[in-house]
């Protein structure tokens, strides 16, 4: 993916180019962290936004430690059948 503008760029929305710097923020912030954890600190982040702003705030699951959890799984082929 394209972050940096280049001069021979042609012009770039305003923003897009405020997309381009919150994500290479969100990166820099959490680039040490674990996918669990870097979800967990942008969760959070996104709910004191929330607060402020006074939405509804939905709150991340606890998982117990030790417990291997999927994030995500990979739906099977089509055609075959779920276990």
């Amino acid at each position: 993916m394209k972050t940096k503008i280049e001069e021979r760029d042609e012009y770039v929305p305003t923003a897009l180019r405020q997309v381009w710097e919150w994500k290479d923020s969100i990166y820099q912030e959490t680039k040490h962290l674990s996918t669990r954890d870097a979800l967990r600190y942008i969760s959070e982040r996104a709910a004191e936004v929330a607060r402020q702003l006074k939405f509804r705030v939905a709150v991340f699951p606890d998982v117990k430690a030790g417990v291997e959890t999927k994030l995500a799984e990979t739906p099977p082929p089509y055609g075959a059948k779920q276990p």
